[in-house]
């Protein structure tokens, strides 16, 4: 099996060195628990401009992916890899659980083939960077996951939303906003009248997925129940 220390040219890993990721990251993953990154738009919540030019100037995403550990622990916490010479392309790491008390945090970011194959002490790394759903919290963007935690009546939650639009939506009894976006299972209406000009671009792209903006609140309707509504800032066509 090639080593860790045996960094080669062609080898079918590299490591970046000095490419700290943003806070949002230590928070939101684990050493057991990396996160797979397929494009520069993901890379963009969670590591500065400067990494992300960084990783744009290193990682050739149509052939390429990252491996992102970042977490807190021991100081003497480590990761470690091998390849299978049968298999150059499975990567497999190991975490190494350091003895000291002393909390510190650590990353370490690799970039590995598109279709290399990672697991970490066995386990497939399958972890994506949800980009469906993006709640503020405290000024700064991070995943988000349905059903939100901190959706309550009266508590507005900003959120940034990619989904399939649908205007000119009808209502059982006139309750609806006539336009709405679809993710995953999900369907939220939106307000569009914040602008004239989001009537216009809802009924350009509607079809097409999009990128929403703004603040969602719930509404209980008379003959439709809970209705979540989302009260449009910013609206665009996606870019994916």
């Amino acid at each position: 099996m090639h080593s860790a220390a045996a960094s080669q040219a062609g080898s079918p890993i590299k490591e970046l060195n000095d490419l700290e990721p943003k806070e949002l990251a230590f928070r939101t993953f684990n050493a057991d628990n990396p996160l797979l990154i397929h494009s520069a738009d993901e890379s963009a919540m969670l590591f500065s401009d400067r990494g992300l030019a960084v990783l744009k100037s290193e990682v050739n995403f149509k052939d390429q992916k990252v491996v992102l550990f970042a977490w807190r622990g021991s100081g003497q916490d480590r990761i470690e890899y091998v390849i299978p010479e049968s298999f150059p392309e499975q990567i497999r790491f190991t975490y190494k659980r350091g003895r000291t008390r002393d909390l510190r945090r650590h990353f370490r970011v690799f970039v590995v083939g598109v279709n290399g194959k990672c697991s970490v002490d066995g386990k497939p790394v399958r972890q994506r960077v949800d980009r469906d759903l993006e709640i503020q919290v405290k000024g700064q963007w991070m995943p988000g996951k349905m059903p939100l935690p901190l959706l309550e009546p009266g508590k507005p939650v900003k959120v940034k939303v990619r989904g399939t639009l649908n205007h000119g939506v009808m209502g059982i009894g006139g309750e609806t906003t006539g336009t709405t976006i679809r993710f995953a299972r999900t369907t939220w209406e939106l307000d569009l009248r914040t602008e004239k000009a989001f009537g216009a671009a809802a009924e350009r792209l509607n079809g097409k997925r999009v990128v929403v903006t703004g603040m969602i609140y719930p509404r209980q309707g008379v003959e439709t129940g809970k209705r979540i509504i989302l009260t449009v800032e910013a609206f665009k066509l996606a870019d994916r």
